[in-house]
């Protein structure tokens, strides 16, 4: 496979906020992915994206959705303390070492 993709970080309730749509109180569940170029069996993480939806009437909000302020500091909050898997820079690391082993096999 070749191509961009995207795989879960992590799931959560987004406290404290009501849905635009329902109107329910903390029934926001904020998605937070990787995003990533995989290259055979190699992932180059670059970023992370988040998806925001209701549990109650399953409204999923894209960007052009207006979110109020503060449940959008909430979930930037979320987005910012999930953290990339640890494979998921493998392809760094075998760019730098194939790299390296270049440099010291020319020699």
């Amino acid at each position: 496979m070749i191509g961009p993709a995207k795989r879960l970080i992590t799931e959560e309730k987004v406290n404290n906020s009501s849905c635009s749509q329902c109107g329910e109180q903390n029934t926001l569940l904020a998605k937070v992915f990787s995003k990533m170029f995989i290259l055979k069996i190699l992932p180059f993480v670059y970023g992370k994206s988040t998806e925001l939806s209701c549990s109650n009437c399953e409204k999923i909000y894209d960007k052009n959705d207006a979110v109020d302020p503060i449940t959008q500091r909430r979930v930037d909050i979320i987005k910012d303390d999930a953290k990339h898997v640890w494979y998921l820079y493998l392809g760094y690391v075998f760019i730098v070492v194939a790299f390296i082993v270049t440099l010291f096999r020319d020699k």
